[in-house]
């Protein structure tokens, strides 16, 4: 045992010395690309009431299912599994990066058995050695590629958060160009019911002769027109349907969302917070400032490769042969790597590193750049909806009103029945705008969401 001891400490008192003397480090210092970030937000701002983005911000419109559809997306979407399982990647890459900062143990043995025709009898013998090595990572090279590795590990889970941020984003718009279709769906067939009514009314004035073929074939015709509009909305309605379903993991037949309309749900008004919380609050940007950092490592090792490295060694073996016993043999040994010609190759990769580095820096600058615009967008459209929508309310309501006072002045033969055609076209296009306009503030609210981060947060 204390033959097995000595090299052992002696190994030990070299890999003090060689780690004290590893001390240099080739990484530049990391600095942030500079970025103008604005004082505010250009765009409309938030109104009283305003709430703020939470991590869970589709509580905001109050309704349970989707409250419930969001959890089982959460728990259940293959996008989300598959970006947990990058992220054990991450960590895995990281384990044996690491792996050249410490020393490395590996044993071996051996045992024969040796007849010789010449004799009657048989030898036998037995080995083992241990053996212990350990690269000095004088320059630092080592620690700078645990460094990317780490940093690469930032950058999975932060594309981890952008593509959950992805999915309740697509389950939200999902749900409600789901109950839109259902509004349409519903309004065209009110819509149908009443040019039924009129048609009747049409061909019962036909019948008395105060009615002409003419606007019995043109009711007729608004009939079908209306009709032929009813299987497209169904069938947008099935296959976002399916769509949702499959954001759920599950199959898509047989799922079917309960609500029947957005009437019950919740609009709320978003705060937007400061511009510069955005850089810490979206996981994209730090997923790119992550990935910035490993590039801004990876130039460090490259410079590392340049010198000599150094490469340290101990091993104890034991030779045992029947009848005559066993030696020991002990070793330490040292050896010196420096590269002189490779060909470019070392000036290659750093040339690469730098490259990478800079292309990073352009692309992070061009992530924040594009946050920054996504919030804009979502702010103008929020209030562009807005006033649309109100717009559009207004006209729905007067238009019902033009289509019951134009069936009322056909009935007293004040006017002629193109006055109803009109009438009742334009009540159904009003309806139905007004009915996209209420999509579009619930996606341009979700998307509002979605690029202040979605109260994601580090």
């Amino acid at each position: 045992m204390q033959t097995l001891r000595r090299p052992v400490a002696s190994f030990t008192a070299l890999l003090m010395l060689s780690s004290a003397l590893g001390a240099c480090s080739m990484v530049p210092d990391y600095e942030r690309p500079q970025v103008a970030v604005p004082a505010a937000f250009a765009g409309p701002s938030a109104k009283d009431g305003a709430v703020d983005v939470s991590a869970q911000w589709w509580s905001s419109f109050n309704d349970p299912e989707l409250q419930s559809l969001m959890a089982d997306a959460l728990g259940a979407n293959l996008d989300i599994v598959a970006a947990l399982h990058r992220v054990e990647q991450a960590e895995g890459q990281l384990r044996s990066t690491n792996s050249s900062l410490l020393p490395s143990l590996d044993a071996s043995g051996g045992a024969s058995r040796t007849t010789s025709s010449s004799s009657s009898g048989s030898t036998r013998s037995a080995s083992g050695s241990l053996i212990i090595s350990y690269a000095v990572d004088l320059w630092g090279q080592y620690r700078a590629q645990s460094e990317a590795a780490e940093a690469d590990l930032r950058s999975s889970v932060f594309s981890k958060e952008a593509s959950i941020l992805v999915v309740q984003s697509s389950v939200a718009t999902t749900y409600f160009t789901i109950l839109n279709l259902k509004d349409r769906l519903a309004i065209a067939r009110e819509s149908l019911d009443a040019a039924r009514e009129t048609l009747k009314l049409v061909e019962a004035r036909f019948s008395y002769g105060t009615a002409s073929a003419l606007d019995v074939a043109q009711q007729r015709t608004t009939l079908a027109t209306i009709e032929a509009g009813i299987p497209s909305l169904e069938t947008s309605l099935a296959a976002n349907q399916h769509a949702l379903a499959i954001l759920l993991g599950r199959a898509p037949e047989g799922f079917d969302v309960k609500t029947a309309t957005t009437d019950a749900v919740a609009l709320p008004t978003v705060a937007v917070g400061q511009p510069s919380s955005l850089l810490e609050r979206r996981p994209d940007i730090r997923q790119a400032e992550a990935s910035l950092q490993a590039a801004n490592a990876d130039i460090g090792a490259a410079r590392a490769a340049f010198f000599p490295s150094i490469s340290l060694s101990g091993s104890k073996s034991v030779d045992w042969v029947a009848g005559i016993g066993s030696t020991n043999g002990t070793s330490l040994a040292a050896s010196l790597l420096a590269p002189i010609f490779s060909g470019g190759q070392l000036e290659g990769n750093l040339q690469t590193a730098k490259a990478r580095d800079a292309e990073l820096a352009a692309t992070y600058q061009k992530t924040v750049l594009t946050a920054f615009g996504e919030v804009e967008d979502a702010l103008s459209d929020v209030d562009a909806f807005s006033r649309r929508r109100a717009s559009l309310t207004v006209a729905s309501i007067e238009a019902r009103r033009a289509y019951d006072l134009s069936q009322a002045s056909y009935k007293a033969g004040a006017s002629d029945f193109l006055s109803v055609l009109d009438a009742q076209r334009s009540w159904l296009s009003a309806r139905d705008s007004e009915a996209q306009a209420r999509l579009n503030q619930y996606t341009s609210a979700v998307n509002l969401f979605i690029a202040l981060g979605g109260g994601w947060r580090s």
